[in-house]
């Protein structure tokens, strides 16, 4: 039997498979108020329908402010709610769970002021340090889009802490120069991203995943394995690992055959107790095998090669060929709308 079809628990659920259908922005389908204007209960009902697992909905914002592109998803008012519900019903419909990932963008957003962790020119904007109120506020976001993710039918949210947002800004000591109780020390520059946590879960109650997108190498290996303990004390169900502010500067053993995202995650499935995800480059089935295999993670998150053919996880359990992801010069084409990828309208 194919390793990726063994069922996993992730908090009281249980995930049929081992794929993850990674959570990747389609810009340009929603429209400047957060509402979707391509109906992304069919886009993940599709990979739903071939096999996935577990589906994370693309970044959706938890403020106006907070949106990392002005044509993205939104999760900060009620009105939104209902474009989530149908996404669940669709995938629910194929027993996947779905589960929606949160950001705030910080410094690579649009709001106005522009915030973040500390003062930083980011592309010639100037941004301004997150007051203690703002602080406040973001945090009551974060709970609020996570009991609307809840009230839609959703198992569950992911909190994004990587790729350089807002809470990868108050983790990575390159960025966070505070010198407040948020800033400084590890403990310090931990605090929010673990406020966040507690404060959703005490919300949103037990069963209710939580994932969280840890950003690594910010600035050490050492330092990711004690936020991943700390997040699994914090009552993280999930942690998904992926590219961090200092992931340039990772080493990678000659021997490893992957990414160096990928490897991180390898490395911190060892230092904790609850399900790790991989990610960053797994387009075809054998790589996959290939790490579940050798014992080297929990589970897969496959992204653009889902892109390329929503059976991905069907054809990868049955042994098929997949369609293989053109991997775009420069940009993937789904960045800039769905349709512009060579395989749509052909999976």
């Amino acid at each position: 039997m194919s390793l990726i079809n063994k069922s996993i628990k992730v908090n009281k659920f249980m995930v049929k498979n081992r794929i993850i259908m990674a959570p990747l922005l389609c810009f340009n389908w929603a429209d400047e108020d957060g509402f979707e204007i391509y109906d992304r209960s069919v886009h993940y009902g599709k990979r739903a329908r071939g096999g996935t697992g577990l589906i994370i909905i693309e970044a959706s914002a938890i403020s106006k402010d907070a949106r990392i592109n002005e044509t993205e998803l939104g999760l900060w008012k009620d009105e939104h709610i209902p474009q989530f519900n149908r996404i669940a019903k669709s995938c629910h419909n194929e027993d996947s769970l779905v589960i929606v990932q949160l950001v705030h963008a910080g410094m690579n957003g649009t709001g106005t002021p522009v915030l973040s962790s500390s003062p930083v020119k980011v592309k010639g904007k100037e941004c301004f340090e997150m007051s203690l109120e703002e602080m406040q506020k973001t945090k009551k976001d974060f709970v609020s889009a996570a009991l609307r993710a809840k009230k839609a039918g959703l198992d569950g949210v992911e909190i994004h802490g990587a790729h350089g947002y807002l809470l990868n800004q108050f983790t990575s000591k390159e960025i966070n120069q505070r010198t407040d109780m948020y800033g400084g020390t590890l403990e310090n520059r931990l605090r929010l991203p673990l406020e966040i946590v507690d404060e959703i879960r005490a919300a949103a109650g037990d069963a209710f995943i939580i994932s969280y997108r840890l950003g690594v190498n910010d600035p050490s290996l050492q330092e990711d394995n004690y936020l991943a303990r700390k997040l699994e004390d914090a009552g993280v169900d999930i942690l998904n690992v992926s590219a961090g502010i200092g992931s340039n500067n990772i080493i990678v053993p000659d021997d490893f055959p992957f990414s160096k995202i990928t490897y991180m995650g390898t490395e911190l499935y060892k230092k904790v107790n609850i399900p790790v995800a991989c990610v960053f480059g797994i387009r075809e089935p054998n790589q996959a095998e290939y790490l579940l295999k050798h014992n080297m993670i929990d589970m897969v998150a496959v992204g653009r090669g889902q892109l390329a053919d929503p059976e991905w996880t069907n054809k990868a359990i049955q042994g098929d060929a997949v369609n293989v992801c053109c991997q775009c010069p420069r940009l993937c084409m789904y960045i800039i709308d769905g349709r512009n990828c060579p395989w749509y309208g052909k999976e």
